[in-house]
């Protein structure tokens, strides 16, 4: 699937991010308790556009994945590992903390609930804001209807089949701060872990 990047890592021109897998799965905690059983798919949209929604606003993502070019749109690679349980990825204290937060259900398509609450430290009110606003914008549309949406985005279109997709080409053409951010995300890349 997608490799392990190293922190802060830039492929070629690619603005990439080190993802914390505490706030990672505090999110994936979030969306669960916010929205009953979400699938797979939502939740990766619900994400990518959380992200993009918090970096055009506030110049730096919420989770940081890296998001890759699949097929069905884009998805980001550590959230799918978490969620379909890819255990080399993980340490077995992340594995634990996991199976003790989530229950993943394999039916139709893989859903998860939570079994706690998330834990709020790992969040600004800025990223629960952009999470809020993509789940009640993009997490009861249909199928077709994100598909759609997400084949639509530049960066999708900009980027080539199953590789890891540049923040740079989620930044919104008309944002008045697009050339501050890129410069501020293409420093802090290479140090912060999100």
């Amino acid at each position: 699937m997608s490799p392990i990047l190293a922190k802060g890592e830039i492929l070629g021109h690619r603005i990439l991010f080190h993802i914390s897998h505490k706030k990672a799965l505090e999110v994936l905690v979030w969306l669960a308790s916010n929205k009953s059983m979400i699938n797979i798919y939502h939740i990766a949209k619900v994400l990518f556009y959380a992200d993009k929604i918090h970096m055009n606003a506030y110049g730096r993502p919420i989770l940081g994945d890296t998001y890759y070019k699949y097929p069905y749109g884009p998805a980001p690679s550590t959230i799918l590992h978490m969620v379909y349980q890819k255990t080399e990825f993980f340490s077995p204290r992340q594995i634990e903390a996991f199976n003790a937060s989530i229950r993943v259900v394999k039916e139709q398509y893989v859903s998860i609930s939570a079994k706690r609450e998330p834990d709020l430290q790992y969040f600004s009110q800025s990223d629960l804001d952009a999470l809020q606003e993509s789940l009640d914008t993009y997490g009861d549309l249909s199928f077709d209807e994100i598909f759609h949406l997400t084949h639509k985005e530049k960066c999708y279109i900009a980027t080539e089949d199953q590789q890891p997709i540049d923040y740079a080409l989620m930044l919104d053409n008309d944002n008045p701060h697009r050339d501050s951010i890129l410069e501020n995300m293409t420093e802090s890349s290479r140090y912060i872990t999100m």
